[in-house]
């Protein structure tokens, strides 16, 4: 799946700029300002990350997803749905953000991958977040609801909590055209009904 490795080395090639300073990511990332005078920056904001942290949580999932996603749909069809969630959540962004507010980093992308990864290779194992495997459905639904939750009480000022969900909605959209609206709500909705259902019978094991 070299074209998923390719989009991880443009990760970190571009995480090296965090050593030239905060005039790097003024000239690189992401704004509305920007996006007018530079446009290429639709582009290079993409793979800038703003802590090593950033970009390990970012790559990781990249690469299982990614991974996933090429095997089934081919790599153009991958690289195309990750670019089109990286634009998606960019313009979203440009809704709710000021003008010159900068954003870097590969998550929309990401999370378009996720939204598609978990529909068409749903059972797909995952070492990430966790050292036990989960299915790639299982581990997509949390990164949406938690997204979700992150975006209703701000959990963290420092993400572009609707950029995601411009990125999740282009993979969803794929997803969901790929496996048809009924496979994929079946998908889901088993998925979120197992999540809702272990916690509660572990309580009532353990009580």
């Amino acid at each position: 799946m070299k074209y998923t490795w390719l989009l991880v080395a443009l990760c970190f090639i571009g995480f090296f700029g965090i050593f030239l300073g905060q005039p790097f990511y003024d000239t690189y990332g992401f704004s509305t300002d920007n996006l007018f005078e530079r446009p290429y920056v639709l582009i290079t904001s993409i793979f800038m990350h703003g802590s090593l942290e950033h970009l390990l949580s970012n790559v990781l999932v990249l690469i299982f997803f990614g991974i996933a996603v090429e095997a089934e749909l081919g790599w153009k069809k991958m690289i195309g749905i990750f670019f089109l969630g990286a634009f998606a959540g960019d313009i979203l962004s440009m809704l709710v953000y000021a003008p010159g507010s900068i954003a870097v980093g590969a998550s929309a992308g990401v999370f378009a991958l996720i939204g598609v990864g978990m529909l068409v290779r749903p059972l797909d194992l995952s070492f990430y977040p966790l050292v036990v495997p989960l299915p790639l459905v299982f581990i997509g639904l949390a990164y949406a609801i938690y997204n979700v939750f992150g975006f209703i009480t701000g959990a963290d000022p420092n993400v572009s909590y609707i950029a995601h969900f411009g990125g999740l909605f282009v993979g969803l959209a794929f997803g969901f055209r790929r496996e048809g609206w009924r496979r994929g709500a079946k998908i889901i909705g088993i998925t979120f009904l197992i999540m809702v259902l272990i916690p509660l019978i572990w309580l009532l094991l353990t009580s």
